[in-house]
């Protein structure tokens, strides 16, 4: 790898962040348009970057880009550029008409949700564990403040005031446990870090081991992995619908981009030591998930704890520490990222009057109204469910199987038993569309156009992976190659 001062890395997050600036300059300068334009530059910019990563990438020999040995444009990042700044795009589409149904439709939304982005494109490329914090407080301060964008909402303040105060102590334990690693290798480089780490004495082991746990504090509190999730059922449901689909899909791709490459390259060396704690973990996220979503009623909060309980499905494959694996939590996030926006995507494209959504009474008779509406979202809750000719069992099949290779049976087939409790919470949802008489008159929104496009490229991708995997499969694979 070429540790000179090459600026191609960055560059993609160097279009992010001026389609931000540029955001903001427009909300500074007519207001009175940002909103209706703030999404269409920002999705503009978001086309921009991809296109930036593409080129690089696919440059003849260009192998993978380094700049000073900190960030990385290899296989890997590119995977996740590509799925973060699609995923952003879709959730740029999904926006415009559900904040102007709660009069929030300003320009900075797209600006924070811009430069929320660009500090996750920083998380998956960074090859060093300073450089990744920053890009994970750049991440994270935008987060707060989109949570608490209905500043007139009790709940939506709520959910920023908890998300703050949680992911700051979060935050110091990262740092801590950034600190301990330093202290036990001298290095914060995660190549370095794996060398220190071959054969550590009894002291140095023991000060990494501490340093292994805090950084896993700081990182599960992202991913939300149990018990670091408590914020995620407050903050989903307080938060504007199209922010929460933004944190529980996007931002938990980069949170576990992060999670493969810090265990993966930077500490293969203490395996025997952290596999058995996150397989402990993985075991309580899929359970509590699961269980949790079980007992509510409202529809944002069962999504927050199925996305807990999906997160404890991919822990399983962090644990097989195989290039199998890898390619299998890569490939499951593509089809986890589409199934997330799609569902509070659908949540929010329901949205008036500041009305949206939040029963299974809200969604009763939604077949007979809306057949196509409720078509695309009980494909959404069929792959969620882990069902055949879905993103969702394909992604599963191949975590799971990927566990078994590994000697972790027993996960794995904890796995498919959760799976099959998730179908009765997820289920109830289409029987409420398809078998409850509707009641009243249809108060909804009308869905348009632009939410129409992101729900249909969602349900498209929800499809073709089930039908047709192999091209993301083999995408996937070339990218966890990288992380040799």
């Amino acid at each position: 790898m070429n540790d000179s001062l090459d600026l191609r890395p960055v560059l993609p997050a160097l279009v992010v962040t001026l389609t931000g600036l540029g955001v903001l300059m427009l909300q500074a300068f007519a207001p009175n348009s940002a909103g209706k334009r703030g999404a269409a530059v920002g999705i503009v910019g978001l086309v921009g970057a991809l296109g930036t990563t593409l080129y690089w990438a696919g440059k003849p020999g260009a192998g993978a880009m380094s700049l000073a040995g900190i960030v990385v444009l290899d296989d890997y990042a590119v995977f996740f550029h590509v799925l973060i700044l699609a995923s952003g795009a879709i959730a740029f589409l999904l926006s415009p008409q559900y904040l102007r149904s709660i009069g929030r439709d300003r320009g900075e939304y797209y600006a924070l949700a811009l430069f929320a982005i660009v500090g996750m494109l920083g998380l998956v490329s960074g090859l060093e564990l300073i450089s990744l914090f920053v890009a994970l407080e750049a991440m994270s301060v935008s987060l707060y403040a989109l949570a608490g964008f209905r500043r007139e909402d009790s709940l939506s303040l709520e959910a920023a005031a908890k998300y703050f105060v949680t992911g700051a102590f979060a935050s110091a334990f990262l740092l801590y446990g950034i600190a301990f690693i330093y202290g036990a290798t001298g290095n914060t480089a995660l190549r370095d870090i794996a060398s220190g780490l071959t054969a550590p004495d009894p002291n140095t082991a023991l000060l990494a081991l501490a340093g292994v746990g805090l950084l896993l504090v700081g990182v599960g509190f992202k991913a939300a992995v149990v018990p670091f999730h408590m914020w995620a059922p407050d903050v989903y449901q307080g938060s504007p619908t199209t922010v929460s689909g933004f944190m529980a899909a996007v931002v938990k791709v980069a949170a576990f981009a992060l999670l493969l490459r810090v265990f993966a390259t930077g500490l293969p060396g203490l395996a025997d030591h952290w596999q058995p704690a996150l397989a402990l973990l993985a075991v309580v996220t899929i359970v509590l998930g699961n269980l949790g979503a079980l007992a509510q009623s409202h529809l944002k909060r069962m999504l927050a704890y199925s996305s807990v309980a999906h997160a404890g499905y991919l822990l399983i494959a962090i644990v097989a520490p195989t290039e199998a694996a890898a390619t299998a939590i890569l490939f499951y996030l593509v089809g986890y990222a589409a199934m997330s926006l799609a569902g509070f995507g659908a949540l929010a494209a329901l949205a008036h009057q500041g009305r949206e959504p939040t029963t299974l009474e809200d969604l009763a008779g939604l077949g007979q109204r809306r057949p196509l509406f409720a078509a695309g979202l009980t494909v959404t809750l069929v792959s969620l469910t882990g069902l055949p000719v879905s993103a969702g069992f394909v992604g599963k099949f191949f975590l799971f199987r990927a566990a078994v290779d590994s000697g972790h049976a027993a996960l794995a087939l904890l796995g498919v038993l959760m799976s099959v409790v998730s179908a009765y919470y997820y289920l109830r949802v289409v029987v409420a569309m398809y078998m409850r008489p509707p009641e009243g008159d249809d108060t909804w929104g009308a869905v348009g156009l632009a939410s129409g496009v992101a729900l249909a490229l969602c349900a498209a991708v929800i499809l073709g992976l089930g039908i047709y995997p192999d091209p993301v499969l083999e995408f996937a694979r070339t990218a966890a190659l990288a992380l040799r």
